[in-house]
């Protein structure tokens, strides 16, 4: 172990062990961990509290911003917990909460030994970050690969690649889904990044049925990108054990990353991911290693322990990394961007640690219920959380859409709903290539109000996704006129200044 690896081992089990309220002689604070499963072993031996869920959805884009009609209250959180004056993103059924400092947490500043020296690290790439997800591609998804799983029964990557045939229909499929060309027309659009998930499975698929392969496609993908001077996000979108039970871990149904191994090994290959794309030979175009995709904060997992997961892992990667400019992103939980906000200020990496929200208005009843007006009017709001999440650490929308779910009228009024009964009045439920000029009009309202947030807000976004059905899909957006081009284009400025 280097000597830079070894502190940064240090200094990853001092904050996690104080975390729990447990205290490094200062002694030890000079021996390096020997491996990574030093780490890996304390989760299944540590205290943990359990939040209450709620049996509402936590993809409601909602950001952390309390107001009036949602106050704040305060929930017990026991001495172990690692959550330092963190707000829970409030919904109708779920106020905003704040969760107290234990004296003894290392969130609150009790350190064992000195802190280190604030981080000099700057983000080194473009100022601001334009991009898509290429979804779909080395990690499937049903709904957007509808024509790759006919003819396979099979409802998710990890029963796809069960499946006899599959290695040879995956094989075509990323040899066909997207191309150099592609990202040259990108490109033209203004986009300046590209956010590329891949599965844990590309670098490890022992005991598994998942198909390695994808990872000589993100390699090309990577030389592609260098050849358009656009900037590459690396995303691991399915950890082991799947991370949430969403179909986008590869495997939907149950929740099983926070048990038994599949932390350590999910770490595990995030260091084989940072000593590949944080090698120097990269540093001209890999920016950015996501820790995780979409971690759920309820169920069978719990956001301490995830924390507890954010912190050894960005010691590994970081270790792992001859960049030191690579940029180690997390995702909220869906928290809210802002409640990482006191993990950002311990972790203490300067603009070398970055989180990732998801803001989208399609996943939830209430956002169901609203006009467009109120989507766009949402859309402005999130400005205040994001902000604050960006004056402590580089905050990125890393997925958000088009698609909401409206009619408009031939006045240019709309409702909320998939059905509508004035005469000539039409719903986005209608095929996409059939919308009229009134829809694209709302559709693209929309989407320049959620840019305008996010450029005044944030450090980036990233649209999901390239290629989808639809409003989903970037391509389709930009040639029906819904998305500008390029990008930074506007047809309705100033949407949030009203």
């Amino acid at each position: 172990m280097q000597p830079q690896n070894a502190v940064a081992c240090i200094w990853a089990l001092a904050f996690v062990l104080n975390a729990w309220g447990l205290a490094i002689p200062e002694s030890h604070l000079a021996t390096p961990c020997k491996t990574l499963s030093d780490i890996g072993t304390r989760y299944n031996e540590a205290p943990a509290s359990t939040l209450p869920v709620t049996g509402s959805s936590p993809l409601s884009g909602d950001i952390i911003s309390p107001t009036p009609e949602s106050p704040v209250s305060t929930l017990p959180v026991s001495e172990s917990s690692p959550l330092s004056e963190d707000i829970i993103s409030p919904t109708p059924e779920r106020p905003a909460t704040t969760l107290p400092v234990p004296s003894s947490s290392t969130l609150s500043g009790d350190i064992v030994s000195p802190s280190p020296q604030p981080s000099t690290r700057a983000f080194d790439g473009p100022d601001f970050l334009r991009g898509v997800n290429i979804g779909g591609w080395l990690v499937i998804e049903k709904w957007m690969n509808w024509e790759l799983f006919a003819g396979f029964d099979a409802s998710d990557q990890h029963s796809f690649d069960s499946q006899p045939g599959a290695e040879a229909a995956l094989q075509n499929h990323w040899n066909t889904w997207f191309k150099e060309e592609d990202v040259q027309n990108l490109k033209s659009n203004g986009i300046n990044a590209m956010r590329i998930p891949i599965g844990f499975w590309a670098y490890d698929n022992d005991n598994t049925p998942y198909l390695k392969g994808a990872d000589a496609f993100l390699d090309k993908a990577i030389g592609w990108a260098r050849g358009a001077d656009i900037k590459v996000w690396v995303d691991l979108h399915g950890a082991p054990g799947s991370q949430n039970g969403f179909d986008n871990s590869g495997r939907a149904g149950s929740v099983e990353w926070q048990q038994g191994d599949n932390i350590r090994r999910t770490i595990s290959v995030l260091k084989t991911m940072a000593e590949k794309y944080g090698a120097q030979q990269y540093a001209d175009v890999v920016i950015g290693l996501e820790l995780i995709n979409e971690p759920i904060s309820w169920g069978s997992n719990n956001i301490e322990t995830t924390k507890r997961f954010a912190a050894d892992a960005y010691a590994a990667v970081r270790a792992a990394a001859a960049n030191p400019d690579l940029m180690i992103i997390m995702h909220d939980a869906f928290q809210g961007a802002n409640s990482w906000n006191s993990f950002a200020r311990e972790l203490n990496a300067g603009d070398g640690f970055g989180i990732d929200a998801h803001l989208y208005q399609i996943f939830v009843e209430e956002d169901l219920q609203l006009t467009q007006a109120q989507h766009i009017e949402k859309a402005c709001g999130w400005s205040s959380g994001l902000a604050d999440a960006n004056s402590v650490m580089p905050t990125f929308v890393g997925e958000f859409s088009a698609s909401s779910q409206i009619c408009v009228n031939p006045d240019g009024s709309t409702t909320a709903g998939t059905s509508c009964s004035v005469e000539g009045c039409q719903c986005q439920s209608a095929e996409f290539d059939q919308w009229n000029d009134v829809m694209v009009e709302q559709a693209r309202r929309f989407v320049e109000a959620q840019l305008d947030t996010f450029e005044a807000n944030s450090r980036g976004y990233f649209m999901w996704a390239w290629k989808g059905p639809g409003s989903w899909g970037f391509t389709n957006g930009i040639a029906k006129g819904i998305i500008p081009n390029p990008v930074t284009d506007r047809k309705y400025p100033g949407q949030c200044d009203k």
